[in-house]
């Protein structure tokens, strides 16, 4: 019989590997790259052991391994089904850029919590500037690689997707099509998160908008405000980007998502 990775709670928790959806072929799929040094070498599985395959887009195989090689492991899939760990709410974080590995942060927790996708936003106090820079595709496939092993990590079915940044006004009109849209504030005129109507299932899909290090300006409040985009405050402290973007995210999945253990 096959070896689990760990035991939880008495059950056996099978190794669960992700697979781009493009090389799942009929009832097989092959795993490439650094897994097949960590299946054969650290994990030393071999044919017989069953594994769990998982699509990145929600869905998981069960699967044995049938064949490995240096360069890849032949899988053979069985019965699918949906992944079962992601929030029926979509929730989007439109983050301001945050310095050094401050965004490397936030899209690592950001992906624990259950974050849907990221989107870089240059506003206008945003220190780092990616448009026009030739380490702008580097940046975002750096970012990309950490959403997915966070997704590993806490067994998300989903790897959040981290597109390409946008300027605040291009944020703000992409938002206006969400079922709610928020933008975290200090100052003084926001509505308290816990006075927004509605519970879990209520929503969709929700986009938030993290500020930089020095803030949102007045004249981008009233930006938003005019979109309608509805300001909210988060207490009386005043929150780092990169706490305020986990924080808005735990508090959201909590009260609208699946974070508060709720089927």
């Amino acid at each position: 019989m096959g070896r689990p990775d760990r035991q939880d709670g008495g059950m056996a928790v099978l190794n669960r590997f992700y697979v781009d959806k493009s090389k799942i072929q009929g009832e097989w799929v092959r795993i490439t790259g650094e897994d097949v040094k960590h299946i054969t070498k650290v994990l030393r599985l071999s044919p017989g052991d069953p594994v769990v395959i998982c699509d990145g887009d929600n869905t998981d195989y069960e699967g044995v391994i049938e064949r490995t090689g240096k360069d890849e492991i032949k899988v053979r899939l069985g019965n699918a089904s949906r992944s079962g760990t992601e929030a029926a709410m979509e929730m989007v974080l439109y983050q301001a850029i945050a310095k050094g590995t401050k965004m490397e942060l936030i899209i690592q927790k950001g992906t624990e919590l259950g974050v849907a996708a990221f989107v870089p936003v240059i506003t206008s106090r945003t220190v780092v500037r990616l448009e026009g820079r030739n380490d702008t595709p580097k940046k975002l496939q750096r970012w990309q690689r950490i959403a997915m092993e966070a997704s590993k990590q806490s067994g998300r079915g989903r790897i959040p997707d981290v597109r390409s940044p946008m300027d605040f006004d291009q944020a703000l009109e992409e938002m206006t099509g969400y079922s709610l849209a928020l933008l975290p504030h200090a100052g003084e005129g926001g509505l308290t998160i816990d006075a927004i109507p509605g519970g879990v299932g209520d929503y969709a899909d929700i986009a938030v908008m993290v500020g930089p290090e020095g803030g949102f300006s007045d004249d981008e409040i009233k930006r938003a405000r005019d979109r309608g985009i509805e300001i909210v405050s988060m207490g009386p402290r005043t929150l780092r980007t990169e706490t305020a973007g986990m924080v808005i995210a735990a508090i959201l999945m909590y009260r609208f998502g699946d974070l508060g253990g709720r089927a």
